[in-house]
């Protein structure tokens, strides 16, 4: 059951911001013609072709390959011309993977401040592999790239996990938002724009971790 808070002004957003939240969100909802709305008013209003590969692509962190594939198949079925985009193709190389690394690194301190080394002890202590994978691959190969900004990325990240209601890495991206430039009144109305992709629940969840968040 979606939620039935009444509509919001969401006037602290501006387009590109509006449309990062509802494309991310249309994309874990599992609704191809909510997905196939969202994505062609992006394209009418506020992004690129190429733009929005970016934010489909880094979906595949947080919903997989399934997610990424259909976002992407979607935005074809809407412009068969717009794909394969112009976008950077990052390929697999010993000067990338230095590259990965070495950005990887510094947007995730960015990110996370002072709690940078806490949160890499703390994977580790669950998998060193995986803390590798999140430097390397999280944020060097994906989150870094330089064709999207980094407030855009973080509000769709923030729509992702508000609707698959994750509260524990939605604290950490909510704080890492801030830290890049994202108002607290911003965070607000993009968790309520995710209203129509997830149950009120989830909504009032997202909302009680961005109150708590000093």
């Amino acid at each position: 059951m979606t939620s039935k808070q009444p509509p919001r002004s969401l006037s602290d957003l501006t387009p590109r911001q509006r449309y990062a939240v509802l494309v991310s969100a249309s994309l874990v909802q599992r609704r191809p013609d909510v997905l196939s709305r969202d994505l062609q008013r992006a394209l009418d209003q506020a992004f690129s072709s190429a733009e929005l590969v970016e934010l489909i692509l880094q979906s595949l962190l947080f919903d997989g390959y399934p997610c990424t594939l259909e976002g992407l198949i979607t935005l074809k079925s809407l412009n068969a011309s717009a794909l394969p985009a112009d976008e950077s193709l990052e390929a697999y190389s010993p000067e990338n993977l230095l590259l990965w690394d070495e950005r990887g690194r510094a947007l995730c301190e960015r990110i996370y401040g002072a709690n940078f080394n806490r949160l890499l002890q703390n994977v580790s202590d669950l998998s060193p592999t995986l803390r590798e994978w999140m430097l390397l691959e999280g944020y060097g190969r994906v989150l870094a790239r330089p064709a999207l900004s980094i407030d855009l990325r973080e509000l769709g990240i923030i729509a992702i996990l508000t609707v698959k209601g994750l509260p524990r890495q939605l604290h950490s991206h909510l704080r890492g938002a801030l830290r890049v430039g994202v108002s607290a009144g911003q965070l607000e109305d993009a968790i309520h724009l995710c209203a129509e992709y997830t149950t009120e629940e989830r909504i009032l969840s997202a909302l009680a971790v961005l109150r708590n968040i000093n």
